[in-house]
């Protein structure tokens, strides 16, 4: 179920993504082209991974090393606390003798403003270039110290920030294997956080239980929504909780943690779509191929979009299936596999063509909507979304007499949620090829 993205030079081969490119005849003018021969017409290199966010962030590193497309343009000097933080962070990954050669070198700049040929950028011909340069040294000579001291607590020059530490915290998430999605509602959620304070970014160690509470006590005049902002509090503590861990902040206590979240407005209840809904979704996507399989594989699986768009085919037991969320989920349970309805066997089901899962969920919202308006219910549009289809699947399931425990082996819930007994959570183990088939064949046929 996976696509190729020929749009950004990355094709999928199996497991694993390639860069490939034809190799046009302005880019034979560039240094690593200029030597091939002349019947070499196609550039394919291994990106080394089966995840498409990894393979996309290589494939735009690589082209730029290869002036394919342009490099970013360098930003601005930075100076002050901004310089020292930067260099903490560049610094911890350089070894001993790339740290003394730089420590050296910016020594050398700062007594004698002497530029090198191979640091033009750090000319200190004025107060942005010398405070660049003394900040990153006092960051150099920090790590050196780090590196001598078993146990190193010396406090950091500068007070960190919330935004600053939201950036790595992020990075942290990135190196884990966190999805995008996961990354950014850490930036949204500081993001959130610093708009009500209306100011860029705010000392972590400023931030006390009280203004937290006011800005619980704000969210709810909002009227916002319980869920999303306890996922707000949720991650601005791991963030505060991050900073503690690596030394940034001395050990205080996190004011994000333990505050009360309540009388906030209720989530919007969802309602799964009707039979009659279903089929006009059908009708409605008739000359859209895409949408079509998305109605189709959505009603007879109950994946979320985003487990959709990345599954993949295979076969397993010589069945074939759905292998869902390999690399992990929303849950620690949304790794498995989804046996195919034979009514799904009869489709020739092929590779997404939207660029992204949330692409192809706002193109299914514009089907729905006019879906709901031909039913002229279109002021019930919050009640009905993607989700819909999975609320009405295991709605069937469970319809069928099957269990909460059965059925999250189809759905990815979180089994230790749904089983409650002593038995359940110690011995329920994923059902049998045979039995997860009779589960998804009772899903009536549309």
């Amino acid at each position: 179920m996976s696509r190729k993205y020929h749009k950004t030079f990355i094709s999928n081969n199996g497991n694993n993504f390639y860069l490939q490119f034809h190799i046009k005849d302005w880019m034979r003018r560039l240094p690593d082209f200029i030597n091939l021969p002349a019947n070499k017409k196609n550039f394919k290199e291994t990106l080394r991974t089966s995840d498409y966010n990894l393979a996309y962030e290589r494939a735009n590193k690589r082209l730029k090393e290869l002036q394919i497309i342009d490099r970013p343009k360098p930003g601005p000097v930075l100076v002050g606390a901004d310089a020292y933080w930067k260099g903490i962070q560049d610094f911890e990954t350089m070894t001993d003798t790339e740290l003394d050669t730089m420590y050296d070198y910016l020594t050398e700049l700062i007594s004698n403003s002497t530029v090198s040929d191979h640091f033009e950028e750090l000319k200190v011909t004025d107060e942005k270039s010398y405070s660049h340069a003394e900040n990153s040294l006092m960051a150099i000579e920090r790590e050196k110290e780090k590196r001598r001291t078993k146990f190193y607590d010396k406090p950091h020059p500068y007070s960190v920030g919330l935004k600053a530490m939201s950036d790595r915290y992020m990075e942290e998430l990135a190196s884990e294997g966190k999805s995008f999605k996961t990354q950014n509602k850490v930036k949204n959620a500081s993001k959130r956080f610093l708009e009500y304070r209306e100011i860029s970014d705010i000392e972590l160690r400023l931030i006390t239980p009280k203004i937290v509470s006011d800005y619980i006590k704000f969210a709810r005049s909002e009227n916002r929504a319980v869920r999303t902002f306890r996922n707000d509090i949720n991650y601005l503590g791991a963030v505060f909780e991050f900073a503690k861990r690596d030394g940034y902040l001395n050990n205080i206590a996190n004011p994000f943690r333990g505050q009360k979240i309540t009388n906030f407005k209720e989530p919007n209840l969802r309602e799964p779509f009707t039979y009659e809904m279903i089929l006009m979704l059908i009708d409605l996507a008739s000359k859209d191929e895409e949408l079509t399989q998305l109605v189709y594989v959505s009603y007879y699986t109950g994946m979320r979009l985003d487990e959709i768009f990345t599954a993949k085919l295979e076969r397993i037991e010589n069945i074939r299936v759905f292998n869902v969320a390999e690399k992990g989920g929303k849950t620690e349970s949304a790794t498995r596999i989804i046996p195919l309805h034979s009514e799904l066997k009869k489709f020739k089901l092929t590779e997404w063509k939207s660029p992204s899962s949330t692409a192809l969920g706002k193109r299914f919202g514009r089907l729905k909507n006019k879906m709901l308006e031909q039913l002229k219910i279109k002021e019930e549009n919050n009640k009905f979304v993607h989700h819909s289809f999975r609320h009405g699947f295991s709605t069937i399931l469970l319809n069928a007499k099957y269990s909460e425990l059965e059925i999250a082996d189809l759905t990815g819930h979180k089994k230790s949620n749904i089983g409650r007994t002593q038995a359940g959570k110690s011995y329920f183990s994923r059902q049998s090829m045979t039995k997860l088939i009779q589960m998804i064949e009772s899903i009536p046929k549309l």
